[in-house]
């Protein structure tokens, strides 16, 4: 069995280089706050290349996002995954990520936990604070420790409205650092990746019916592919993993595409509820 951490850092944490000769620029549209929403998504194998000893994989990932610009912003996140190979042995991989994110941006709470069959096989727990300078972190899991890492980054929740800005801009290219406390809770991502050409259209989503039961299919949406590279490994230039999806210009996605390098999963969204969020005042 390949032994492959199949936790995905939340997909709502993600940065991007956009795209291309062509984006139309938008910039006179108001934009839309994100919306409190939980999503279902059915995992499958999509690809897999020769020599890997992984027969299936199938799984859900099930995200609930909730808050509002002033009163700061939750996730919760569960990814199980069931991978089988090719003599029949069968893994169960299950991770759990919960964060908070204050209004401004500036702190942190998370707690991630990774399970391989029962065991606990990777967890981190603590609270981040971040200035122009750097982040202070302070870890209760796997161990208490405290560290600083200097240089801007962003954290998960601002990054995705920075995301959402730049698209609604055109901008061509964004590039950011992220820190979301996964991994050991030591580790930051360097980020990239691509903004496709803006659509409307709600005849585009197949069958991921989801998306139009909820309302929000004619809702302005961008194809994003955005790569995760770890800062810590040095003078490897391959991803960590890539990660494609439509993006709405509420902060829900669709189409989901997670590349690990030899094998890659689907991600389809089968079911979307709108929750409700309070108004800031």
């Amino acid at each position: 069995m390949v032994e492959r951490d199949l936790s995905l850092h939340n997909w709502l944490k993600i940065a991007v280089l956009a795209m291309a000769a062509g984006a139309p620029a938008i910039a006179e549209a108001a934009p839309m706050s994100l919306a409190a929403h939980r999503a279902v998504y059915d995992i499958s194998l999509l690809d897999i290349d020769d020599g890997v000893d992984i027969s299936t994989i199938s799984g859900r990932l099930v995200l609930e996002f909730t808050g509002s610009a002033c009163a700061g912003y939750s996730s919760k996140l569960r990814f199980v995954t069931q991978t089988e190979d090719p003599e029949g042995v069968r893994q169960i991989t299950d991770a759990r990520s919960t964060t908070f994110e204050s209004a401004d941006g500036r702190s942190l709470d998370f707690a991630n936990e990774t399970y391989a069959g029962a065991i606990l096989a990777e967890q981190s727990e603590g609270t981040a604070s971040r200035d122009a300078d750097g982040i202070s972190v302070k870890l209760r899991k796997p161990e208490k420790k405290a560290l600083d890492i200097s240089g801007p980054m962003v954290f998960p929740t601002d990054q995705m409205e920075r995301i959402l800005d730049s698209a609604q801009r055109g901008d061509a290219f964004l590039a950011m650092e992220v820190y979301d406390g996964s991994e050991d809770g030591e580790t930051v991502f360097e980020t990239a990746g691509v903004i496709g050409r803006v659509s409307t259209a709600s005849d585009d989503i197949g069958k991921e019916t989801a998306i139009s039961d909820a309302g929000i299919a004619a809702l302005r949406h961008w194809p994003l592919t955005l790569s995760y590279f770890d800062k810590s490994v040095t003078g490897d230039d391959t991803p960590f993993y890539t990660l494609s999806f439509v993006i709405y210009e509420n902060g829900v996605g669709r189409t989901m595409k997670i590349d690990y390098g030899d094998f890659a999963l689907a991600g389809t969204l089968t079911g979307l509820e709108l929750l409700p969020s309070a108004p800031c005042p």
